[in-house]
C-alpha cells in the first residue's frame, strides 16, 4: 500500500498575496482622499471601484489561501485514490490520468495533467504550485512517480 503525501498550503505566497492589493490599496485610497476633496467626481468614483475591487481580492486571499496556510491545511494531496486539488477542490482518479508533466513558469509552476477521457475541466487539468507549500519540481516528481506506482498496481 501506498501512502498517502500531503503537501500545505505555502505561508509565505499567501503573505505575498495578501501584501499586493493592500499596497495598490493605500495607493489608490490615497488618491481617492486627493479626488474627493478637490471635487474630481468622475475621478474618485473609478478610484472607489479599483479600492473596491482591491478589497474584494485581498479578503477573498484572506479567506481562501491565507487562513488555510495559517492552519497548515492541505493544498494538494497524493492517495490512492488519486490527486486532490484542494485550492481548486479539484479530484483527480489515476484511472482518468494518461500522463503527467510540468510546465515551468517565471514564478511558479503548474503540473499539467492530461486525461484519458473529456471531463467537465477538459482533457488536461493545470494544477498551480503557486499555493502549495514546496519545491515545484519535487512535487512533480513525487507525483509522477507516485502515478507510476499507482498505474503498476492498477
Amino acid at each position: 500500500m501506498t501512502e498517502t503525501i500531503q503537501y500545505p498550503f505555502s505561508k509565505n505566497t499567501a503573505l505575498f498575496g495578501l501584501f499586493l492589493p493592500l499596497v495598490f490599496f493605500v495607493i489608490t485610497f490615497n488618491n481617492l482622499r486627493y479626488s474627493y476633496a478637490n471635487g474630481f467626481i468622475l475621478s474618485w468614483v473609478i478610484i472607489l471601484l479599483a479600492d473596491l475591487i482591491f478589497l474584494l481580492q485581498f479578503t477573498y486571499i484572506f479567506i481562501k489561501r491565507f487562513l488555510p496556510a495559517m492552519r497548515n491545511q492541505v493544498a494538494l494531496e497524493l492517495s490512492e485514490d488519486g490527486i486532490t486539488d484542494y485550492t481548486r477542490n479539484i479530484v483527480i482518479e489515476w484511472a482518468d490520468i494518461k500522463n503527467i508533466d510540468m510546465q515551468l513558469g517565471r514564478n511558479f509552476s503548474k503540473m499539467i495533467i492530461d486525461l484519458k477521457q473529456e471531463t467537465d475541466y477538459g482533457t488536461q487539468i493545470a494544477i498551480s504550485l503557486r499555493w502549495v507549500a514546496g519545491k515545484d519540481i519535487e512535487i512533480c516528481n513525487t507525483t509522477q512517480a507516485y502515478f507510476e506506482e499507482m498505474t503498476k498496481l492498477g
